[in-house]
């Protein structure tokens, strides 16, 4: 699986390359993970505090678009 961003995978706030971070699923109380996802992640905008909440809101309005 190819985990490297997508050129067109711009941070909404610093337009700086999302990097994909692995989320976990795991389902029927096996083991093991059935199932892997990757989200996008800003490392400059979440590390900074008072861009933290915007980052969030940016991609939770990205989402449900």
């Amino acid at each position: 699986m190819n985990t490297e961003p997508v050129h067109e995978d711009l941070c909404p706030l610093c337009d700086q390359p999302l990097t994909p971070i692995p989320s976990v699923v795991v389902r029927s109380n096996v083991p093991y993970p059935t199932r892997t996802d990757y989200l996008p992640h800003c490392d400059s905008c979440t590390s900074d505090p008072l861009n933290a909440q915007k980052w969030y809101d940016a991609m939770n309005a990205r989402d449900e678009s």
